[in-house]
């Protein structure tokens, strides 16, 4: 009698242990998808900050987000496999660091490298400690409230200093393009039913009606190439993997067509743009590290497309069903690169941000179906 009065005392102590353990997680899980969300929004709104507050207070709070990082990625050590991260990634942060010794001006250009590295490592942390949905809903969350707010923001200008101020993005390009992502993620979570539909439909209007009001022509062909891509990826689902060559053939001949529009069109667009476009990145960094930048925007590319392709597998079961939002890193890249192409902050802060999760995180496909190891 007495032993079975204490096995279910030790059924209901384990009961009690593994809901309080449960809570614990999800705590946790919530406070680091608020993290991510309010990293978001920092560097989606970099401008506007520096703009305010100065470079000093803006270079402080991305360092406290990677400090927060870091502690937490030290405390799961032991449950990332590191040997996988993206090697062209590290080579090009480590590049950009050694050309420091050759800068004409070292403190600007260690002030660059250290935001490049704490971007980096919040796009590690964000990609090892969230489940991917959670990832994805930090992204909508935080595109949600730049978009919202920044646009309330720019009503309320037009009355006040009687011109626009670009909302809580501080610049054209940064505002359209924070519509562009939404219109990314929000159809993709839609697809997934992680969204209230209505509630969903409801934003897709609201930054479609940001990217008429913003007037930007490039944010308008970077979500004309997603839409394409999209449509490209839902075909090639569909097709059975060995009957995929006329697909193949299509893609090559839309991206030759699409390089050869971007080289007609991109003088013109880059012209209009007084911060230019990727050629500042070029100009501003080491040849090594542009070699490698652009060696991760390939490789990232690269597996971005068969992550978005092929069906989640790690058993003989080839019938698993497709995941909507495991196509984000593809149609992101796809955003970036074009959008990336006529103005120079994309290719800073929240793209380089979007670059680096998508490049860390299709290095561990496992993690797109929400699985943390």
């Amino acid at each position: 009698m007495s032993m079975s009065l204490t096995s279910a005392f030790d059924a209901q102590q384990h009961r009690i242990d593994a809901n309080q353990t449960r809570r614990a997680q999800k705590a946790i899980q919530l406070a680091d998808t608020g993290l991510a969300s309010l990293a978001f929004v920092i560097l989606f709104a970099q401008d506007a900050l520096q703009a305010v507050v100065g470079n000093t207070v803006g270079v402080a709070l991305a360092g406290v987000i990677c400090l927060l990082y870091s502690i937490r990625l030290l405390r799961n050590w032991r449950k990332i496999r590191w040997m996988r991260m993206p090697v062209m990634l590290v080579l090009f942060l480590v590049s950009s660091g050694i050309a420091l010794l050759w800068s004409s001006d070292i403190r600007a250009s260690l002030v660059a490298w250290a935001l490049q590295l704490a971007t980096a490592g919040a796009a590690i942390g964000m990609t090892m400690l969230l489940p991917w949905p959670a990832l994805v809903k930090a992204l909508g969350t935080a595109v949600r409230w730049v978009l919202g707010l920044g646009l309330i923001v720019e009503a309320i200008s037009l009355f006040v200093v009687r011109g626009p101020v670009w909302g809580l993005t501080g610049h054209l390009a940064m505002l359209s393009f924070a519509a562009v992502v939404l219109l990314v993620v929000l159809p993709l979570q839609l697809a997934d039913r992680t969204v209230w539909r209505g509630w969903g439909y409801m934003w897709i209007l609201f930054a479609l009606a940001a990217l008429v009001y913003t007037q930007s022509p490039q944010s308008w062909l970077a979500l004309i190439a997603v839409v394409v891509g999209r449509g490209l990826v839902e075909w090639t689902r569909a097709t059975d993997p060995l009957k995929r060559r006329l697909i193949y053939v299509v893609s090559t001949g839309l991206l030759v067509g699409l390089i050869t529009s971007l080289v007609m069109t991109w003088s013109e667009f880059a012209e209009a743009s007084a911060d230019g476009s990727w050629v500042a990145l070029v100009s501003t960094s080491s040849p090594l590290a542009v070699v490698f930048f652009v060696a991760v925007l390939v490789t990232t590319y690269w597996r971005s497309w068969f992550v978005a392709v092929d069906r989640p597998q790690w058993d003989l079961d080839t019938r698993r069903p497709f995941t909507a939002t495991s196509m984000l890193p593809l149609l992101m890249m796809t955003a970036l690169i074009i959008a990336g192409a006529f103005d120079a902050r994309l290719t800073t802060a929240s793209g380089l941000l979007l670059v680096a999760i998508a490049a860390v995180v299709t290095k561990y496909p496992e993690r797109l179906r929400g699985e943390l190891r």
